[in-house]
């Protein structure tokens, strides 16, 4: 069952969600998941596969979806390649897909996005600019719980921390795990896993490392 949004209120402090049990869910297909969604709590039948397959764009995982827009503190995402489309979908819907995850009256006002070198220096500030432009929307449309939303994009993890392969996010105080693009943006079967406490992973201080680089390898040493 969706989580219900909170009532926004004007303090300072967020509120503190408690966090669900951690599950592993697979995202299929309209009709194929849990209630009929396209969230699955097991693997999916082959003709889930292969309704997901031929989707474009490929069905998000809904529980994700959810849980960002009701964020209280912070959205962090590390991936790779978050903002790479499958084969055949537009760019543009890719970022429709994400922004999704920013809905009006969001109240999480530390939104970072971590990922790969994705095009040239303009393609990258467009992406920016188009993120930005909806942070400024939310910013807008009623008052915060805790100051201004801000979102922050770096193109930097392959050049400034090259040892990730799988990726991860954190919602509040919720880590997620994926097996493939964060959000289950990725057309092929994959699973994803939630409801890990991200202070007790140390997760939060492991996304600051990647977030800040490696020395080393951003002076081009060899590692490994």
């Amino acid at each position: 069952m969706p989580l219900a949004l909170p009532h926004l209120v004007n303090v300072a402090t967020p509120v503190t969600l408690p966090l669900p049990e951690p599950q592993i869910l697979w995202p299929t297909f309209r009709g194929y998941g849990e209630h009929g969604g396209s969230d699955s709590a097991s693997f999916p039948s082959l003709s889930a596969i292969k309704a997901r397959h031929a989707a474009h764009p490929p069905e998000p995982l809904t529980a994700f979806v959810e849980a960002a827009r009701i964020a209280q503190d912070r959205i962090f995402v590390l991936d790779d390649f978050l903002f790479k489309p499958k084969q055949g979908q537009s760019q543009q819907s890719r970022y429709d897909q994400i922004l999704l995850w920013l809905r009006d009256g969001l109240v999480a006002n530390d939104i970072r996005f971590l990922t790969n070198a994705l095009g040239d220096q303009a393609e990258q500030s467009a992406i920016r600019a188009l993120f930005n432009e909806r942070i400024a929307k939310i910013n807008q449309s009623e008052p915060r719980r805790a100051g201004a939303a801000k979102i922050e994009i770096r193109f930097t993890l392959g050049r400034n921390f090259p040892y990730m392969h799988d990726r991860f996010a954190i919602i509040d105080h919720e880590l997620w795990h994926f097996g493939a693009t964060v959000g289950g943006l990725h057309h092929l079967v994959n699973a994803a896993t939630r409801g890990w406490n991200a202070e007790a992973h140390d997760a939060v201080r492991f996304f600051n490392d990647a977030w800040d680089g490696d020395e080393d390898a951003q002076r081009g040493g060899r590692h490994g």
